[in-house]
């Protein structure tokens, strides 16, 4: 099986495009335990999803942008890799060194 390529991914934030160089896209969501009480002895219990499903997208990014956490927009990842919806700044890093790019860091949290 071959592999899918990341490069051609684009990412944008709030009207602004940013050059992307790791997206990883998390999803979690709540489950409730359905079992019942007349469960036979050795049975399996039985887990139904819950209301709240959480979406969560890293990215680390070339660029002198600083995502401020706490912002809201419209988030887009196209590409290999797609994707769009609202999405809030839950945390953020921008740094770099003598001779190397800036770089940064943020976590989306998906409306």
């Amino acid at each position: 099986m071959a592999g899918v390529s990341a490069q051609g991914l684009s990412f944008s934030f709030g009207g602004s495009n940013l050059t992307v160089t790791s997206v990883q896209v998390n999803d979690t969501q709540d489950l409730i335990d359905g079992s019942h009480l007349g469960i036979a002895p050795n049975g399996r219990r039985e887990y139904v999803g819950g209301f709240a499903t959480d979406r969560e997208v890293q990215i680390d990014y070339i660029s002198t942008n600083i995502l401020t956490a706490g912002a809201s927009g419209s988030l887009a990842i196209s590409g290999p890799i797609s994707f769009s919806g609202n999405a809030t700044i839950a945390s953020s890093s921008i740094g770099g060194s003598v001779g190397a790019l800036i770089s940064g860091s943020a976590t989306f949290r998906v409306a």
